[in-house]
């Protein structure tokens, strides 16, 4: 086992378009950091929407799905404790349908890590051993470390995910606010009136036309832009 390591972050933001995407590269990467030791699970829950799973492996992914249909699980239990949950042959009666589900899928323990997250967001790492190798000090120990390591890079994937959004909302409320703004001008100037006149003309034909002020705004600034025969006076109010 390794006593010293560099510092560093998982990349979990590039190509994530959704939060799927940064889970489930979180997943796989908590694979190869036990070198082939155990397969990989991730779980994200927000305080809106559903949660999401991933798994470097099919049964992997399938064990974590579980835990949501049956309502129990070490993945569950470890994000509301904030504390390492173990699984295996040792473990109290507690786990013992767990155990019956592990053993089903192929895996003989199973270990859930809970990563330290902020703004009630939650997120856990699943490693499943296969066979009777069992979660010997050094598995758990790599596991531990991932999972702080795991813990920085989620929140920055997080934070980029949020800044990214809020970006695309900002952008596309600008883009429709230049549209109108060009519109209102166009007819301030056709019109001899005011700015909140212009924009009652186009709030007028949106209702009257059972379209958006945007769509009539674009369509005034698209007949500014056309040939002078394909131009036509603003919209009168409805």
């Amino acid at each position: 086992m390794r006593t010293e390591r560099p510092g560093f972050l998982l990349d979990l933001i590039t190509g994530a378009d959704t939060d799927l995407g940064p889970v489930q590269r979180l997943a796989e990467a908590g694979a190869l950091a036990l070198a082939g030791s155990a397969d990989c699970a991730a779980l994200l829950m927000r305080p809106a929407g559903p949660p999401v799973i991933a798994g470097n492996s099919t049964a992997a992914e399938a064990l974590a799905t579980s835990e949501d249909r049956n309502g129990d699980g070490p993945l569950t239990h470890a994000m509301g404790t904030a504390e390492l949950v173990k699984v295996d042959r040792t473990t109290s009666s507690r786990w013992q349908a767990y155990r019956r589900r592990l053993a089903a899928s192929g895996f003989g323990a199973a270990l859930a890590v809970p990563l330290g997250l902020e703004d009630r967001t939650s997120c856990a790492l699943l490693f499943l051993v296969r066979g009777t190798t069992g979660l010997t000090p050094d598995l758990v120990a790599e596991a531990r470390w991932f999972a702080e390591v795991a813990s920085q890079s989620m929140k920055l994937a997080l934070e980029v995910r949020s800044v990214r959004s809020a970006g695309d909302n900002l952008k596309t409320v600008l883009e429709s606010r230049t549209s109108i703004d060009v519109a209102c001008g166009v007819i301030m100037a056709q019109n001899s009136c005011t700015y909140a006149e212009a924009f009652s003309k186009l709030a007028g034909a949106s209702r009257q036309r059972n379209l958006k002020v945007r769509s009539v705004a674009e369509h005034v600034v698209k007949s500014l832009a056309g040939s002078p025969a394909a131009r036509q006076d603003p919209p009168a109010p409805a």
